[in-house]
């Protein structure tokens, strides 16, 4: 399966594949719908004690813009990405960007203790 990589080309997010380019949306928006520059992944006692979580208190803080412009993305989250417009939605937001920012913070909170409960 083919992966995407982000390209950000003046505040704007692409998904980037063997000639294929997916625009997302304002870096500045996916942050703001996120919550802000960081997201904090919160994990239980097991989950803390994995060797390759470097965290002293169950949490571990997420830069946001950074994740987002650095992160790639398999094909199917492209694909269904793809599909959404990119005209505004009802919060005044395109509706691709609003779904890419959803996702992305779905696949974050599956790393902490919602994903173990």
């Amino acid at each position: 399966m083919r992966r995407y990589e982000p390209d950000c080309v003046d505040g704007t997010l692409f998904l980037v594949s063997e000639g294929d380019r997916v625009e997302i949306g304002a870096v500045d928006d996916i942050v703001d719908i996120v919550g802000g520059e960081t997201y904090t992944i919160e994990y239980d006692d097991t989950q803390s004690t994995q060797p390759w979580l470097e965290t002293d208190d169950g949490a571990l803080t997420v830069e946001v813009r950074e994740t987002v412009t650095t992160m790639s993305h398999p094909e199917e989250l492209v694909a269904g990405l793809r599909d959404l417009d990119m005209e505004t939605d009802r919060y005044g937001l395109p509706t691709r960007t609003v779904e890419f920012a959803n996702r992305f913070v779905d696949i974050l909170d599956s790393q902490g203790v919602e994903a173990g409960e």
